[in-house]
């Protein structure tokens, strides 16, 4: 097993030497000072595959540190500051119990998991199956159990509670991870079915789970404590179950059935390239019946020249793929109001609680305007029917076709974000004046104002990210890793948004201000650097 884990380790240090001197290699100035024939340097690459290494070591800690911190810990202190330590801690482990137990061990499955690693070692180095697994496996769950305890003990001691609830609790995470991972194996076994592909079943567990581990967060209390979540009997049943799944899983004879079933969709030669850019291009395909006759001849566009003609034929083309996804978001709000004025009429203390929460809870719209904008969605189609084959031609690539089109699309599509904007003001509007809540006018502009400013930062957000880092392939992968950074960085910033006190015009006109000065910096960045940036990959 050690031959056979160090033969991994080596193919995956080179793969990721590979990556990083890529990577670097792209980097201004610097990517500069590394030549072509790098890849065949076996010195340095063995250094860039040390510092790889390194990385996924230090990033293995800091993972599980800012998981605890940021998914759990920051909702918890910003939310209920001011409930005691043990309270708070109680909805500590609630979080943490329904994130870690139930959600990511539907999510993130290792053994049945589609991964190139797997194609790479067993299908192209002939690793046999049982040997590559059983190493993964043995250095999966060792490395996952020292990379949880110390911030499992950092963060129970921050709570006042012992240290030996970090380690215990690693140990009963990790006992339940290989109880998960060996049923996930036996189902595989016996119905020949990948729990983990069947994604309608592990979105649905992943937003039930969320809503669970979240809901003590706006009731103000946790369904369990420190008592029923280190209860003796129950730990118990969870290491011996761990301990004979452990067995099972050492003793399983069929490992090259589980490798051959995600080895062929993870394959990147065959299915898998076809089957995701498939799934891909349909989201953004057009149709025929997309479009008239009469809009096929261009008489609707007659006023309309240069680029301003170009985005209108394209807009009209697109209908489907741009109303359909603001239907969806107005249904659902729709819905929502409808549900909310119902448990008005049945509970009216539930509704002025939930209405009140609704008037201090400006801050967390950050979140759902977020996934209310369909920016992401139109930059895809604009990439894949438009801009895919134009971006080969050096006149489009120019700073002032480049900022025209920027400037257009930006128009209208700050324009198709507003729609559910607006309904959602109004529908929180009428909720507030249903329910003889105390809401000024001076409310109304800070909650409408904040809500479409939020609107469109987003908008801009995703356009100028769009152009500035492009980073679609001609199959509409997504391969920039700077693109997926400062994705990173927005999301961080929304989760410290929290922490603005509740109702404060100074949220609003932080907002304001952001929103202006991300649209000019977005507009001078776009002008001065996007001819570089914005071209197929």
């Amino acid at each position: 097993m050690i031959s056979t884990l160090r033969s991994i380790q080596r193919i995956r240090g080179s793969s990721g030497a590979n990556r990083l001197i890529y990577y670097f290699k792209k980097l201004p100035v610097l990517g500069k000072l590394l030549k072509g024939d790098i890849y065949s340097n076996i010195a340095l690459k063995q250094v860039f595959a040390g510092i790889v290494l390194a990385l996924k070591v230090v990033w293995g800690f800091l993972g599980k540190f800012a998981y605890l911190g940021i998914v759990i810990y920051l909702p918890i202190v910003l939310t209920h500051k001011e409930l005691s330590l043990a309270e708070q801690y109680a909805l500590f482990l609630h979080i943490f119990i329904v994130l870690s137990f139930i959600v990511a061990a539907v999510s993130n499955v290792f053994i049945l998991e589609p991964k190139r690693d797997k194609y790479i070692c067993v299908k192209l180095m002939r690793i046999p199956a049982k040997q590559y697994m059983h190493a993964t496996l043995l250095l999966k769950g060792l490395t996952f159990f020292i990379y949880f305890i110390p911030a499992l003990t950092v963060f129970a001691g921050i709570f006042g509670a012992p240290l030996w609830h970090g380690v215990w609790l690693t140990l009963l995470l990790t006992a339940w991870r290989i109880v998960t991972e060996a049923l996930n194996l036996w189902f595989f076994d016996k119905k020949e079915i990948v729990l983990v592909k069947k994604m309608s079943w592990v979105w649905s567990v992943i937003g039930l789970g969320g809503l669970l581990a979240y809901l003590p967060l706006y009731l103000g209390y946790a369904f369990v404590n420190d008592a029923t979540g280190f209860s003796v009997p129950v730990s118990l049943v969870i290491v011996v179950l761990g301990g004979i799944a452990a067995v099972y899983i050492g003793k399983y004879p069929n490992y090259r059935s589980a490798v051959d079933v995600v080895t062929k969709i993870d394959d990147p030669l065959l299915d898998m390239n076809r089957m995701m850019k498939e799934a891909r291009v349909a989201d953004v395909q057009t149709k025929e019946k997309d479009f008239s006759s009469e809009e096929l001849k261009g008489k609707a566009f007659q006023g309309k020249t240069g680029y301003a003609y170009l985005n209108a034929i394209f807009f009209s083309r697109h209908k489907r793929l741009l109303i359909q996804p603001i239907q969806r978001r107005l249904t659902i709000i729709g819905v929502l109001f409808i549900v909310a004025v119902l448990m008005m009429l049945i509970s009216p203390e539930t509704s002025s609680e939930f209405t009140a929460y609704l008037l201090g809870g400006l801050p967390f719209f950050v979140f759902i305007m977020n996934y209310t904008s369909i920016g992401e969605r139109v930059c895809k189609a604009m990439f894949y029917n438009c801009d895919l084959s134009l971006l080969r031609y050096g006149f489009y690539r120019e700073q002032a076709a480049i900022l025209d089109n920027f400037k257009i699309r930006l128009i209208k599509l700050s324009g198709l974000n507003l729609i559910p904007a607006v309904a959602i003001c109004l529908a929180c509007t009428l909720l507030f004046l249903l329910s003889g809540a105390d809401w000024g006018f001076m409310d109304a502009v800070i909650f409408w104002v904040t809500i479409l400013c939020l609107s469109l930062f987003f908008s801009v957000h995703h356009l100028f990210m769009y152009y500035i880092f492009q980073p679609y392939s001609t199959e509409l992968n997504m391969k920039n890793p700077f693109f997926f950074i400062v994705n990173s960085i927005v999301l961080g910033l929304s989760i410290a948004c929290i922490g603005f006190p509740k109702a404060s015009s100074l949220f609003t006109l932080v907002v304001l201000a952001g929103t202006i000065a991300y649209m000019v910096i977005a507009v001078t960045l776009v002008y001065r650097f996007s001819s570089r940036t914005f071209r197929v990959k």
